[in-house]
């Protein structure tokens, strides 16, 4: 149910990266494709709307009351991989006038595919023509970065709801699983409608879905498993965000009540090493 859509025109992630909402829902979203890739060696990765491969985090901004928040803990978090990456990219822990190398969630996989040896088949959209030209510089043959990564990532400058579509067909298994990240800007009232209908379409082709969230401004279907987080209790400050939250779907059976055991693993043991570091 939407409880509300703000009008926001449109979207530029820059700001906000890097905050509570994101710190949330990348470190859900490196769970399930690590715990993924931990019995393949190939992942098909689709996202919906992906923003720009990387920011630079500079003081002031919402970061500070996100990662910024845990970024001295990440030597005792890197067994989780959204935290092992930030400090893979981050070499220097301390933060220095160029500030902070944050990715964007499909960065993220391909770090991720990366340091695993995995074979990544990414598909990605977003329609900002700024995004799609981070894109292609990252792309590019001449950048050292993607030299690096080894990966296959095709940027689509297109209406993610429906460019994607078409992709939903490929079959998705144990030996080449699916995963599918929906993170709309919540522009508009309709992308929490498409976001669903494009859920329970990727779910009923045998995919694993993430859908991200800001639990103030709606409530996710009840047929769906949520892993939510209330930003203060955690130590973390979202603003004028109480919190966000994680849908995760897929198809009946063991390989989703796995994923959701083992994401609930996780989740129990960040909260215990965040509670220690508040005494």
């Amino acid at each position: 149910m939407i409880h509300k859509i703000p009008s926001m025109g449109r979207y530029d992630h820059r700001a906000h990266a890097g905050n509570a909402g994101d710190v949330w829902k990348h470190f859900l979203l490196l769970e399930a494709a690590d715990w993924l890739l931990k019995d393949s060696a190939r992942l098909i990765y689709l996202e919906s709307h992906c923003g720009r491969p990387h920011y630079l985090l500079k003081a002031p901004g919402e970061w500070e009351g996100g990662i910024g928040r845990i970024w001295h803990l990440l030597p005792s978090l890197k067994a989780f991989a959204y935290f092992r990456i930030l400090s893979e990219l981050n070499p220097s822990s301390a933060f220095g006038p160029s500030g902070l190398l944050y990715p964007g969630s499909a960065r993220q996989i391909s770090e991720l595919a990366r340091s695993r040896g995995a074979d990544l088949q990414a598909e990605i959209w977003d329609i900002n023509p700024d995004v799609a030209a981070s894109w292609q510089d990252f792309l590019s043959e001449e950048s050292s970065l993607s030299s690096r990564l080894r990966t296959g990532i095709c940027f689509h400058q297109a209406d993610g709801f429906s460019g994607l579509l078409s992709h939903l067909s490929r079959p998705s298994s144990y030996h080449s699983p699916g995963l599918l990240f929906i993170d709309p800007p919540y522009v508009d009232v309709q992308d929490a409608i498409l976001a669903e209908r494009l859920l329970q379409k990727a779910r009923e082709g045998g995919w694993i879905v993430l859908w991200w969230y800001m639990t103030d401004m709606m409530t996710a279907p009840a047929d769906l498993d949520t892993l939510e987080l209330e930003f203060a209790p955690a130590g973390l400050d979202g603003g004028r965000w109480k919190g966000a939250g994680v849908a995760v779907a897929g198809p009946e059976g063991d390989q989703l009540s796995h994923l959701l055991h083992s994401l609930g693993r996780s989740m129990a043991e960040l909260a215990r090493i965040l509670k220690l570091d508040r005494i």
